[in-house]
This record gives structure tokens, sequence and C-alpha cells, in this order.
């Protein structure tokens, strides 16, 4: 089994009206990406997806830093561990 990130849109079952679209984001243990998906529908208790789920074995944090995009300031330097102070940058 590996493990897949489901993430997409959905119509919960229960909306108020077309206007209401939740955010999915979950780790899903499947066979398959396919697999993946289909355990991700049914996870939805009775909502629809907006747009079908996009399936992949990375985060879509993990994807932009792989293809070099670049961060926020402040956001990629690791935490300093207590009692130590950080150097600031030059």
């Amino acid at each position: 089994m590996n493990a897949y990130w489901v993430e997409g849109l959905y119509i919960p079952k229960k909306g108020r009206g077309r206007a209401a679209l939740e955010p999915f984001g979950r780790v899903i243990w499947a066979n398959s990406p396919e697999d993946a998906a289909r355990l991700a529908t049914e996870s939805l208790a009775g909502g629809q997806w907006k747009e079908g789920p996009s399936v992949s074995q990375k985060t879509e944090e993990q994807q932009m830093r792989a293809a070099g995009a670049p961060e926020l300031p402040g956001f990629g330097a690791p935490a300093a561990g207590p009692g130590k102070k950080r150097k600031p940058p030059r």
C-alpha cells in the first residue's frame, strides 16, 4: 500500500446553495491512485466533486519545492532550538 495525497473541491450534500464549496485534502492509503480517488469519494458522505479529485504521491508543497518555486521570506528557515540564537540573514 502507498500513501496518496487526494485534494480537490466538493459540494457538500447539505450545502447552502450552489456557492457552497468545501476544500478536501487528505492522505489516503491505497493500492492504486484509482482506489485512493474511490475512497476519497466515499468519504464525502453524499457530497459531489466540483471537478475530479487530484491524486498524487506528493503534497502540493513538496511539488512546489521540487520545481524550485520561490518561498516567502521566513517560511523556509529552520526553527532555532531552545536557548539558541539565530543569526540574522545578510
